[in-house]
C-alpha cells in the first residue's frame, strides 16, 4: 500500500469511528503517595549504606550549617549535609529543628547527588530515612 492510499484510509477510519475518550485507553497516572512508613526500625534493618552514613555524621557531630556544606571523608570522598529541612510536606511531627544529610559519599563535590537522604530532628535525635528525595520516609528507631 502507498503512503497516499495510507493516509486516505487512515482519514476514512477517523472519520467513520466514534471517539473513544482518552480516559477509556489510558492508564490513570499514579498518585504520588507521601508518608512515614511504621514501624520505626533499627539501623541493622536498613540497608549497610545507611548505618555507615550513621556513623559518618555522628563522627562529625551532626553539623548544622543554613547551607549544605561537602565534608571531606577519608575515601577520598566527599559528602553533604547540615542545612535545614523544611519539611514543607508535613510528613514528618511539625515543630522540629530538621536537617538533612547525604547517605552516600561521592568522589568530588560536583559529583551529581542521589536521592538517599537522613533528615534528623536537632531538638530530639530523631533520624528519618529515605531513598526517593522525601516521598516516603522511615523513622530509624535506633543506633543513628
Amino acid at each position: 500500500m502507498t503512503l497516499r492510499r495510507l493516509a486516505q484510509a487512515a482519514l476514512v477510519l477517523a472519520l467513520t469511528c466514534p471517539a473513544v475518550p482518552a480516559s477509556a485507553w489510558a492508564a490513570p497516572a499514579p498518585a504520588v503517595t507521601r508518608a512515614v512508613l511504621q514501624p520505626p526500625l533499627s539501623v541493622a534493618d536498613f540497608p549497610p549504606q545507611v548505618e555507615r552514613a550513621c556513623h559518618i555524621w555522628e563522627d562529625l557531630t551532626w553539623p548544622t550549617n543554613p547551607r549544605p556544606v561537602d565534608f571531606r571523608i577519608p575515601g577520598p570522598a566527599y559528602i553533604r549535609g547540615g542545612n535545614p529541612y523544611g519539611n514543607r510536606s508535613g510528613d514528618l511531627p511539625g515543630g522540629g529543628a530538621y536537617h538533612e544529610y547525604d547517605v552516600n559519599p561521592r568522589p568530588t563535590p560536583t559529583t551529581h547527588r542521589d536521592a538517599e537522604r537522613l533528615v534528623r530532628d536537632e531538638a530530639t535525635d530523631q533520624v528519618w530515612y529515605t531513598d526517593d528525595h522525601y516521598t516516603n520516609f522511615l523513622e530509624i528507631s535506633d543506633g543513628c
